[in-house]
């Protein structure tokens, strides 16, 4: 029983990677068991008040099922925008010129830097051979299970809404806005686990060139001037990034007589104790629920 309570963590981890950067909307509407694919489970959604999914599901690549289309229903065109920039093609879309947040700081880079940077991870194969490594270096099987099924109904909401009739408008018809692959979703966890370290160091390594002319007279630099530069730059980038916060009410704010305290992650997209957990029953039947700005919390049990 320890070793399946150590194995499961990492799948929560991972579903939490994979569907966030979304706020759920408000005042969802009932679905049970309607927005996903025909397979080895029929997950049931269904959402509460503030538009939060409760996803039901028999096992891992259910939840994860339920857990694509409900991300994908609430914020498909932050996720599609994810895709494309892990994809390197923001460029050929959206512009060289304009701007790119592959990190913790909003439009840090330009996304001809962002594609050039992504386009290395992807040449280098950086995610496949991670892939590639037996478990638990690479993922459990719980795993990929999820990411089975987030792809499924992620793409199966896209293909049930088509990209004409998506109610955001800042993606609504847009020729990026596409069905999605196991890749683009482990992509995209590899560079939310990079992420910190993506903006103080990504337009360096982009635009390196050797020195020329008078620069290439100057001495090499040492490794010590090498790790200086690099803390400067990533001290730098700490000063205009994310951070927590949090708003406290009396109870004469607040109706009822009761106080309340309202706290932000350090980031949007980290997993938080937002909502009850739920314990799933035999035979391991998984449940997730999700919270405005907060990632899924997941339990199973045998």
């Amino acid at each position: 029983m320890a070793r399946r309570r150590r194995r499961a963590r990492l799948p929560m981890a991972v579903v939490a990677a994979v569907a966030v950067m979304s706020t759920l909307a408000a005042g969802g509407t009932a679905a049970g068991g309607t927005g996903t694919a025909p397979g080895p489970d029929e997950p049931t959604i269904r959402w509460t008040e503030y538009g939060i999914p409760h996803i039901i599901a028999s096992d891992w690549e259910g939840l994860g099922t339920g857990y694509g289309y409900a991300a994908a229903k609430d914020n498909i065109c932050t996720l599609a925008d994810t895709y494309l920039m892990v994809d390197a093609r923001r460029s050929r879309y959206l512009g060289p010129d304009g701007r790119a947040s592959p990190g913790q700081t909003q439009n840090s880079t330009s996304n001809l830097n962002s594609d050039l940077y992504f386009q290395r991870i992807k040449d280098d194969r950086v995610v496949e051979r991670l892939l590639d490594q037996p478990a638990p270096d690479g993922p459990e099987p719980e795993v990929e299970e999820a990411i089975r099924g987030y792809v499924r109904g992620y793409n199966r909401y896209l293909a049930e809404t088509g990209a004409e009739n998506i109610s955001d408008p800042a993606c609504r018809g847009a020729a990026w806005v596409r069905p999605i692959t196991e890749l683009d979703v482990y992509r995209h966890a590899h560079a939310e686990i990079i992420m910190g370290s993506a903006d103080p160091l990504l337009d360096g390594q982009v635009n390196a060139a050797p020195a020329v002319g008078a620069d290439a007279a100057q001495p090499r630099s040492t490794p010590g001037r090498t790790a200086a530069k690099v803390r400067e730059a990533m001290a730098s980038s700490r000063q205009d990034s994310m951070g927590s916060n949090a708003l406290a009410v009396g109870s004469q704010g607040v109706s009822g007589g009761t106080g309340m305290l309202l706290g932000a992650a350090p980031s949007p997209r980290s997993p938080g104790p937002c909502g009850p957990p739920a314990t799933a029953r035999s035979p391991r039947r998984c449940r997730a629920s999700r919270c405005p700005g907060w990632s899924a919390r997941t339990r199973c049990a045998t």
